[in-house]
């Protein structure tokens, strides 16, 4: 391993973990095993984002919309926030669910582990819009944040499998759009690239709770034919120069899993500092699990020591 890249192991199998996990293969990778047969059919795509109404959130949080020019973003503040750096989030969900309320309660978490705001993006998604709206939608998120004075020094682009994609995607598109680059990435779980052939060769593919194999390529079809003539941008395989340092949780049974340690190399190749971190027997994006899983609220907790030991905490500036 290069000096640029730190790794570390965290151990799991609490009796919590191992109910999400078997409630997630009995539930959710069936539901996705049938929708790769059928991926056309009129999928209720916006009726599992309501699921989220039934997690507990935290309490003591302002929440307001903002409109982008396509798009909208929810800005998640808490009561007494620390510091200027705002965290700007974009969710999980394969590009299809979420924006609403799926993870309203893990950002919310986020906010206070980081007593930070938190803008956490509501982009376009599959099957109306492509992947490149979505990061086109992030993109503007960025650039309404350092329209308002935020510096980027300190904003933090967080994300979780889809949104994990999404935070190095809109780096690199920001960065070659002549954007300053952000201060940190933090990136659960995160899709890397759309070669998915590393994934579903690697043991991984067959321990993966959530998603069967077979709707891997599926997935990866749906969102080329949305993409048009506008190739995917693949991180894994992008020029990573110049991107902030980089923390990665990932798991040691998901899917994503393979690129998600590659790009980890790959980061600290081009030399941005990077921390991997393994979690050991856990479930895609278990962070989302933190009201049940005490391995869940550990890992958030290394979010917020990963963000408070790289990005600096810069005094609030005085309101009149």
């Amino acid at each position: 391993m290069t000096e640029k890249l730190v790794y570390a192991e965290f151990p799991g199998g609490s009796w919590q973990s191992r109910v999400v996990r078997q409630t997630l293969r009995y539930t959710m990778k069936p539901v996705l095993w049938l929708w790769a047969l059928a991926p056309n059919l009129p999928w209720p795509y916006r009726l599992a984002d309501q699921l989220g109404r039934f997690m507990w959130s935290p309490r003591g949080l302002d929440r307001r919309w903002i409109k982008l020019a396509n798009a909208r973003a929810e800005m998640v503040t808490p009561a007494d926030p620390i510091g200027e750096r705002v965290v700007l989030y974009f969710h999980g969900g394969a590009f299809y669910v979420g924006g609403k309320w799926l993870h309203r309660q893990l950002v919310g978490r986020i906010a206070k582990a980081l007593s930070a705001p938190v803008l956490s993006v509501d982009y376009r998604m599959l099957p109306k819009h492509s992947v490149a709206a979505a990061i086109d939608d992030c993109v503007d998120a960025y650039r309404y944040l350092l329209g308002l004075g935020v510096a980027p020094e300190s904003i933090v682009f967080m994300g979780d499998s889809a949104g994990g994609y999404l935070t190095f995607a809109t780096a690199i598109t920001a960065r070659d759009e002549g954007l300053p680059v952000p201060a940190a990435i933090a990136a659960m779980s995160p899709l890397t690239g759309w070669d998915t052939s590393r994934m579903v060769a690697a043991p991984t593919a067959a321990t993966c709770d959530v998603f069967p194999i077979r709707s891997v390529g599926v997935f990866t079809a749906h969102a080329e034919r949305a993409n048009g003539d506008r190739p995917l941008l693949s991180p894994v395989d992008s020029d990573l120069t110049g991107l902030p340092p980089t923390l990665i949780q990932t798991t040691s049974t998901e899917m994503t899993f393979p690129d998600a340690e590659l790009l980890s190399a790959r980061l600290a190749a081009r030399g941005v500092p990077c921390e991997f971190q393994l979690w050991l027997k856990q479930v895609h994006v278990f962070q989302a699990a933190a009201m049940l899983v005490p391995e869940s609220r550990l890992a958030i907790a290394e979010l917020a020591a990963f963000v408070d030991r790289t990005v600096a905490t810069v005094p609030r500036r005085a309101t009149a």
